[in-house]
């Protein structure tokens, strides 16, 4: 199951909202039902609003409980699968999970939930598809296609006859970005596979793609630092 994104906080909730009523089934009268959001980070504000609808979807439902955790302000997938571990043996019934790692999650971690009958949603980043029978549904954008989209919007700014691009993302190995980097190299050079090497006129910065790691610092440092070289990329 996915759907894809089309207003993307404004709509939060709602999407939220669907999915946890796919958990409804195990919502008992008599027991509380404990939901753990776990973000690529606690502090990034995509995750803070997936966050805020389950608090809203909480309010409707008086015996449902929402906790919120993730690594404090870098994606890092050991603290993730760290995490989740420790919260499934706290009696928590359902984890909503943004992938950072999908071939690292699910050995350490979503095999676990599995054999003991907790049920996983994915939200904004997906497991692999190899992986796909270890979560319930997926709930966010579909990746690639919005990233042909921004493809498409780079080639209004293309001013040479060899054009040089930089893609930023976040890590080297969360599935959502990386079919965001595919689908940009679809849009401009008609394959998602590899490198932009100069089909059709664009070639990819030899220093990109860029990872931040979630640090909004580097990011920032990576904007202004590419953005101020003589011929600098279309970043």
């Amino acid at each position: 199951m996915a759907l894809t994104f089309r207003k993307c906080f404004n709509s939060l909730a709602l999407f939220i909202t669907f999915l946890f009523s796919v958990l409804s089934f195990a919502v008992l009268a008599n027991k509380t039902f404990t939901i753990a959001v776990i973000g690529k980070t606690k502090n990034d504000s995509f995750d803070e609003q997936s966050f805020k609808g389950c608090l809203l979807f909480a309010e409707k439902n008086s015996n449902v409980k929402c906790i919120y955790d993730g690594a404090d302000c870098y994606q890092d997938v050991r603290t993730q699968s760290i995490i989740i571990n420790e919260l499934a043996n706290e009696n928590v019934d359902a984890f909503l999970i943004s992938t950072i790692d999908s071939e690292y999650l699910v050995p350490h971690s979503l095999k676990q939930l599995k054999i003991k009958n907790i049920p996983v949603i994915t939200f904004d980043s997906e497991l692999l598809p190899q992986h796909a029978s270890y979560r319930l549904a997926y709930i966010g954008t579909n990746n690639f296609d919005f990233a042909v989209a921004l493809g498409k919007l780079a080639k209004k700014y293309k001013r040479a006859d060899v054009q040089s691009i930089c893609l930023q993302s976040g890590h080297q190995t969360t599935p959502n970005l990386n079919a965001r980097l595919s689908g940009v190299r679809q849009a401009l050079s008609g394959q998602s596979k590899k490198r932009l090497s100069g089909e059709h006129g664009w070639i990819e910065h030899p220093r990109c793609p860029l990872y931040t790691m979630g640090k909004r610092e580097a990011s920032l440092e990576q904007v202004k630092r590419f953005s101020s070289l003589d011929h600098s990329p279309i970043f």
